[in-house]
């Protein structure tokens, strides 16, 4: 064998051991990712690409939805990634990584020896994230914060200037990518600075010229020979410096002062007052309205701010008087047209000290009510509350048929009469109930019952004109019935008449015996049905017709005391008789209702 044959041996070998090398090489590699490969501090070194893809979504799952933390302004922010449409596309991410066969060289030899950090890919959303940013701008964007001074009491308070901030929403999309997937660090976002009108040293200025002085004495403001005294503690309340153009301006609020200047003004000024229609003589009467010379309100502020910062002695200034109209005129009182008597009604009532007390008051409340076209009235809001401190005293009440004593027993005398005259009136009845059992004074089926807040009486003025309520009460004695009458004045527009059915579906009362240290003993009213009509005519002709059903319960005969024939429970401690009452016995007495 020659040498050149030799030869050829040798390196046909050589070869073949390379390419059985490169071979094994290659199927080591295979199309496994490069061995120190990274990705976010996930290892996928040595992985084939499906296991590097389930590795790394399952090292992201918790990171990649975690919230993106970010701050500006000294305040922490978030955004989720879902919102913002930022993802990582894990496939994508592999590949990059280095996945994947190759008979380069390069490739192989990456495989078994190199590898780096990668960066994950990041899908976006343009839309999301654009929407994202433009929420995170209405948490971060503040705007520069002016300085102030306000008062504690009589001492001035100083509160400086801050400087505002503002997102860069076209830089922000970008630094909210950058910061995803988050790791808990917040990042910066790009932000600007707003500076505010006036710095500090404007504020400052404005404590010493202004507001320090504003608090060392009392304003007097005059009229002609007349003055007042207004004390720093009284203004302070109302008084504050703020900017405006870059200036420290004084700002005095007139209108939370003017409860204080109409108690102090009452030395310097006439009041208008409001005309009205009165009961003068017999019948209504409209008593003209008197023009009034008040203080000046459009001038009362800058008179006062004039003079705050001058030093005692100087603190004093002159305010004009203004002819000032009464807001409601005569022309307009004149206009209502409340000159007829459309609507009267009287009932009475035996005497009861209580009744005089609560059916006077009652009265005296509702005695004048002035109700424009479409004002409502509404007895319990004219009467107000039944209490002893709005001057009514404890009297019987029908509750869930029985009488009880309770504050105001008898108002729905005061409820009947007002009632009554209102239906004959023609005016809508907007609410009304009838007694639960029938009381023999009122009309049958046209009367109505209080109650403090829930049950009231209210009808609507739908006449066109104005109304004026009347009452004339007349207290009853020990041996006369008392009375109230109820006169409704205005414009007549209805001829009213009344009728009623025939009584029906009776029910009868029942015997109770009450053993009851409070029972009140009561007279048995039978129950029953009836339908009251309202007629409305013009020039004699009937127009329309209401009608009104009342279902009367029965008054069962409440008898106070044990049953016949049973023997009565001692009460507990041994009591065998309560202050104030008989001894033990039956009691049927019969009481006037209420």
């Amino acid at each position: 064998m020659g040498r050149k044959q030799l030869a050829g041996i040798i390196a046909a070998a050589g070869l073949g051991v390379i390419v059985v090398g490169y071979g094994a090489a290659f199927a080591f590699a295979g199309d496994k990712i490069p061995a120190d490969t990274t990705v976010l501090g996930i290892p996928l070194g040595g992985l084939s690409t499906d296991d590097a893809k389930a590795k790394l979504t399952a090292g992201l799952e918790d990171r990649a939805n975690a919230p993106i933390v970010l701050q500006a302004g000294g305040s922490k922010f978030q955004v989720v990634p879902a919102e913002a449409g930022l993802s990582v596309d894990v496939g994508k991410t592999v590949d990059q990584a280095g996945a994947g066969r190759s008979l380069a060289p390069g490739r192989i030899w990456r495989a078994l020896t190199g590898g780096e950090a990668v960066e994950p890919v990041i899908t976006q959303d343009d839309a999301k994230l654009k929407a994202a940013v433009g929420k995170l701008a209405g948490q971060v964007n503040r705007k520069a914060t002016e300085g102030t001074i306000t008062f504690k009491g009589t001492k001035p308070v100083k509160h400086d200037p801050a400087e505002g901030l503002e997102l860069d929403t076209a830089k922000a999309p970008a630094a909210v990518r950058a910061a995803y997937p988050s790791d808990g660090k917040p990042k910066e976002l790009p932000v600007g600075v707003t500076k505010p009108q006036a710095g500090s040293d404007a504020i400052e200025k404005a404590m010493t010229d202004f507001a320090e002085p504003a608090m060392s004495g009392p304003v007097r403001l005059s009229v002609g020979s007349k003055s007042v005294d207004l004390e720093p503690s009284e203004l302070a309340p109302a008084l504050s410096l703020s900017v405006q153009e870059g200036k420290v301006i004084p700002a005095l609020n007139t209108k939370a002062l003017e409860p204080l200047f109409q108690e102090r003004f009452k030395a310097l000024e006439t009041l208008p007052k409001d005309a009205s229609v009165q009961i003068v003589g017999a019948g209504p009467k409209v008593v003209p309205a008197v023009d009034g010379l008040v203080v000046d309100r459009t001038k009362i502020g800058a008179a006062i701010l004039s003079v705050l910062p001058k030093p005692t002695g100087e603190r004093r200034a002159a305010v004009p008087l203004t002819p000032t109209k009464a807001k409601f005129t005569t022309a307009q009182a004149t206009a209502l047209g409340i000159t007829q008597n459309i609507g009267d009604f009287t009932t009475q009532f035996p005497h009861a000290p209580y009744r005089n007390t609560n059916i006077g008051t009652a009265a005296r409340k509702i005695n004048g009510t002035l109700l424009k076209p479409g004002e409502e009235f509404s007895l319990n809001n004219v009467v107000g509350e039944r209490t002893k401190e709005n001057g009514f005293a404890e009297g019987y009440i029908i509750s869930g048929g029985k009488f009880e004593k309770d504050f105001g027993g008898g108002v729905s005398q005061s409820a009947t009469t007002t009632f009554n005259a209102a239906f004959f009136a023609g005016l809508k009845i907007v609410a009304h109930k009838a007694h639960s059992v029938y009381i023999s004074r009122y009309p049958v089926g046209r009367e109505a019952t209080v109650a403090w807040p829930s049950v009231d009486l209210k009808f609507l003025n739908d006449s066109g004109h104005g109304l004026l309520v009347q009452t004339i009460f007349k207290a009853s004695t020990p041996g006369s019935s008392g009375s109230i009458r109820v006169i409704i004045w205005g414009t007549k527009f209805a001829e009213v008449t009344a009728g009623q059915s025939a009584k029906s579906n009776f029910r009868q009362p029942k015997v109770v015996y009450n053993t009851a240290a409070k029972c009140e003993p009561q007279a048995p009213t039978p129950g029953f049905d009836i339908t009251v009509y309202r007629y409305f005519a013009k020039n004699g002709v009937r127009q329309k017709t209401e009608s009104f059903t009342t279902k009367y319960n029965a008054a069962d005969d409440i008898r106070c005391g044990p049953k016949p024939g049973t023997t009565p429970t001692p009460p507990p401690g041994g009591a065998t008789t309560p202050p104030g009452r008989k001894p033990s016995g039956v009691t049927t007495t019969t009481r006037p209702a209420s």
